[in-house]
């Protein structure tokens, strides 16, 4: 991995993973409601980085990880702009299509090595089961989404360090089954 294709995907799951987490730690139940103007600054900024980061990464032959990043500077997107706090069978329509898209990335990531293809499946399994909360109203969906989303946020964390200590230290230091 050059560089440069070091940096962006460092800064770019570094950001996923800390948008991620926040949003979940909600639902998970560790803290009470959200701050909602925070919420929509944290998507907003999330998303405008994300698509900067997306576009650097799809210029460093990192398609995978471009997909990823574009993908999530939508969702981002579209959570700030669509009032996306919307309940029943709309709502799940969104979270159902979101976790489609999500499910056939996850499908293309085996390659990728465990930790992308973890951090997908985390957050494929979270976007489904807010489909199923808004579709059935029942709380468990809720927590289990949440739990799950703080998996999918720990994750790009993790591969974000992996990213960066294997590089500036020349050998695999975090494992993530990467061939790069």
């Amino acid at each position: 991995m050059n560089n440069k294709s070091v940096v962006v995907t460092t800064i770019g799951f570094m950001c996923l993973g800390l948008v991620i987490w926040m949003d979940n730690l909600q639902f998970a139940g560790w803290v009470s409601g959200p701050s909602m103007y925070g919420m929509a600054m944290e998507f907003a900024l999330g998303s405008v980085l994300l698509g900067v980061i997306s576009i650097l990464t799809l210029f460093h032959g990192r398609t995978l990880d471009a997909i990823i990043f574009f993908g999530a500077a939508g969702y981002f997107w579209t959570m700030t702009h669509s009032g996306h706090a919307a309940n029943g069978g709309a709502a799940a329509w969104f979270w159902l299509l979101w976790a489609v898209f999500v499910f056939y990335v996850w499908l293309g990531s085996f390659k990728a090595g465990w930790a992308r293809w973890l951090f997908l499946l985390a957050a494929w399994l979270s976007l489904l089961s807010d489909c199923l909360l808004n579709w059935t109203g029942t709380a468990f969906f809720n927590t289990l989404g949440g739990y799950l989303g703080l998996i999918a946020g720990l994750t790009a964390i993790y591969i974000s360090a992996a990213t960066i200590l294997n590089h500036s230290n020349g050998k695999e230091v975090l494992p993530t089954g990467s061939k790069d």
